[in-house]
């Protein structure tokens, strides 16, 4: 390989590093700008130090993203129950044995358990959530439960996010873009058909005029924001000089933000059939979990549902019959031969025939 093709490998490589956000696995990232959105989920097969692998979206025109979060915590009456959303047991913590305290973005709920959370500021909201559930009687603690729901699904509250958002960094994503075909397109043009000239050096000059005008819409951009871009000074000099970092500016608007709103508030972001296959995933999910919470996690959702005028019928689907199946579970969407047995890897549900 020549100079310039180890040069442009490594700046494909460093851009695809600041692409790639860890997140906790639960998380649901809903990416996209005016009327087109989709939901990215992490990598569920590469963890580490309990956090997966979210890849954010590569190619101009460039996205803004928000994170959000299904219900992980739901009281019930013998304790509280966490919920895990790779399929696993809910994990049930007496209340006497409840001691909630965040540390970061880790949210400790008892001795020898604890959580990863997005960020320090969804860990603490948290943690004061859950001390004062444990305070409260059975009726108090659903009645907030259902409330906290309400709020998590405000499909008003995230769109206004989302807008805020888009307008916020209108011009940090189009200068972003910009640098980006900059970087990788007329540089690259010009030194393949031009060679090692001054003609490259003009291009290399510019871009660092590309540069040093998003480090200055950056500054501009994050002067009066709710929630501080932490290390802005040293953020915004590596804007400044970095290529990588300055076609990624938008996202660091995007960070740091306590995440209260559930996948399902995305109804007025993602097109009907997106979200009803979204809907219909958190439905089956909830209606057949094995959780002692299921009937509460439930009325929430049917309320939400009558809301929007969502009919439950249109929630239940039947998988299109393999040969030789007999029956199906409506969890996973397994199929079985025998229609007798129960899916035991979504902890014994009960299976439908065909």
């Amino acid at each position: 390989m020549t100079d310039g093709q180890w040069l442009f490998t490594i700046f494909a490589a460093l851009y695809l590093i600041e692409c790639a956000r860890w997140v906790p696995g639960a998380v649901w990232m809903i990416a996209g700008a005016g009327r087109s959105w989709r939901v990215r989920r992490p990598l569920q097969h590469l963890e580490v130090a309990g956090r997966k692998l979210l890849l954010l979206p590569v190619l101009p025109p460039l996205r803004v993203h928000l994170l959000t979060l299904p219900w992980q915590f739901v009281p019930s009456t013998p304790g509280l129950e966490h919920l895990p959303q790779d399929g696993g047991a809910p994990f049930l913590i007496p209340w006497p044995e409840l001691a909630p305290k965040a540390e970061g973005g880790l949210l400790h709920l008892s001795a020898g358990h604890h959580l990863r959370l997005p960020d320090e500021g969804t860990a603490t909201a948290w943690a004061q959530r859950l001390q004062g559930w444990s305070g409260l009687g059975a009726e108090a603690r659903e009645k907030d439960f259902l409330k906290h729901a309400r709020q998590s699904l405000d499909a008003a509250a995230i769109a206004a996010q989302a807008a805020a958002l888009c307008a916020r960094t209108r011009t940090l994503r189009l200068l972003g873009g910009v640098i980006f075909l900059w970087c990788f397109g007329v540089i690259t043009a010009v030194y393949r058909w031009l060679g090692d000239g001054y003609e490259v050096l003009i291009a290399a000059g510019l871009l660092l005029l590309l540069l040093w005008v998003q480090a200055v819409v950056f500054w501009r951009a994050t002067r009066k924001l709710d929630a501080p871009v932490k290390h802005r000074f040293w953020k915004t000099l590596a804007i400044a000089c970095l290529p990588q970092h300055a076609m990624r500016a938008a996202d660091l608007l995007c960070h740091g933000q306590p995440i209260t709103a559930h996948p399902l508030a995305a109804k007025g972001l993602l097109d009907d059939t997106a979200w009803l296959r979204l809907a219909r995933h958190f439905w089956k999910t909830i209606r057949h979990s094995q959780a002692a919470s299921a009937a509460l996690q439930t009325r929430a959702l049917e309320s939400f549902f009558k809301s929007h005028s969502i009919a439950l019928e249109q929630l239940d689907e039947t998988p299109e019959k393999q040969p030789g199946s007999a029956a199906w579970c409506p969890r996973c969407m397994a199929q079985f031969v025998d229609a007798q047995s129960v899916c035991k890897d979504c902890g014994g549900v009960q299976l439908k025939p065909f």
